[in-house]
């Protein structure tokens, strides 16, 4: 089987669909599958192939402000062309609706190639986090003529899966996460790290984008509530980058850090080192993060909203609320600090739901979904009528 993938977001960048690409990456080398890439390129040198197996073409463009980190690039159909038909793929997997997941689309549909995409980003949930609304309907215009055409649309959750179906969206799929509980695990705990973020502090971690649309006031009010029910007590940890820094910066919480980005071991200690795992976003068509920090063995604090409600429970491995009740969500925050048992209880429960999700289970049904596509449309191309 050939594969050829088309994505608006790649490495180096840093979110849930990059995460997953990578994993994916690493799966179909290890199966000696053949993978085509379109990527866009960063400001590091990260063009050429990653192995035997995997080709990448990197592309430049430009910076939005709706995500700095991110590039939209806009190839030349031709060029694209000319690589993919010397490829010859078998399947197209398009997981972006922009520029380079539009070329990828338009080309499966020229040449008559099996077509999938998977749908990462709940754009309508962000627009108003950005003051965008005027053009929502013009956008959901856009996403349903996009999504129209694919054999398979492929959704993170059920919860992503509802909302779409419910959109009038058709031939959806789930296609889950998985996580790596060899990088994420509780035994990364480091008691000097503990120290140097705060000695004798509650530490509540939020891993993640630094966005509007991750509900993030949510969070610093509940730091700010915090830090005037227990001076001196407690520390939220911010780790991640976005346009939000500055705003957070701003806020002057005494009980609050900004650690940046980070990755690898760096991570796994972070995670295993906290307290607690505050979550305030509901827009998540799934939450990786919120996966890795259960399997480090941390209960969750989230809200009841979004595709993370595929694997959290509340009073099971977390505790939930609305997204827009600020009181639940500090009282919630309140007893896991207070309550060592029930703690214990969540975190012991929220270790056990990612010990059950396995990479290459996910991964197998993957490459179950492209064989079917691939058979269907070779069913509807080539049998002759009885």
């Amino acid at each position: 089987m050939k594969i050829a993938y088309f994505t608006d977001t790649y490495t180096p960048e840093i979110n849930g669909l990059t995460n997953t690409m990578a994993k994916l990456g690493g799966y179909l080398d290890a199966r000696h599958i053949n993978q085509l890439v379109f990527a866009p390129q960063y400001d590091s040198d990260n063009s050429g192939s990653f192995s035997e197996y995997r080709k990448i073409y990197r592309y430049k463009g430009i910076t939005t402000t709706l995500s700095t980190e991110s590039r939209l690039a806009f190839p030349s159909f031709w060029e694209i062309d000319g690589i993919c038909d010397s490829f010859c793929p078998d399947i197209v997997h398009v997981t972006t609706e922009l520029g380079i997941g539009f070329r990828g689309m338009r080309y499966a549909l020229s040449r008559r190639i099996p077509l999938v995409m998977s749908f990462h980003t709940d754009y309508f949930k962000y627009l108003k986090y950005h003051n965008l609304g005027l053009i929502q309907s013009l956008l959901e215009k856009y996403l349903a003529w996009f999504y129209s055409y694919p054999a398979r649309i492929l959704v993170p959750s059920r919860f992503t899966f509802g909302e779409l179906s419910c959109k009038g969206y058709r031939n959806l799929d789930i296609w889950s996460r998985g996580i790596d509980t060899v990088c994420f695990n509780p035994s990364y705990r480091n008691e000097e790290l503990r120290n140097q973020l705060g000695k004798n502090k509650f530490i509540f971690l939020y891993v993640g984008r630094l966005s509007r649309e991750k509900n993030l006031d949510l969070l610093l009010h509940a730091a700010l509530e915090m830090e005037r029910l227990f001076p001196n007590q407690t520390l939220f940890v911010l780790t991640g980058n976005g346009s939000y820094m500055e705003v957070i910066k701003n806020r002057y919480l005494p009980n609050l850090i900004c650690t940046g980005f980070r990755n690898g071991k760096e991570l796994s200690e972070i995670y295993a080192s906290a307290d607690c795992f505050a979550f305030p976003s509901g827009t998540e068509t799934f939450g990786n993060s919120v996966l890795e920090a259960m399997a480090s063995g941390l209960p969750v604090a989230g809200v009841a909203s979004g595709g993370v409600l595929d694997f959290l429970s509340h009073n099971y491995n977390a505790l939930l609320c609305s997204a827009d009740n600020a009181a639940a969500f500090t009282n919630n925050l309140v007893s896991l600090m207070k309550n060592k048992k029930l703690r214990i209880h969540l975190a012991n429960n929220a270790l056990k739901t990612a010990l059950s999700r396995d990479w290459n289970q996910i991964f197998d049904d993957l490459i179950n979904v492209y064989a079917a596509v691939i058979e269907e449309t070779w069913q509807r191309t080539f049998k002759k009528p009885a």
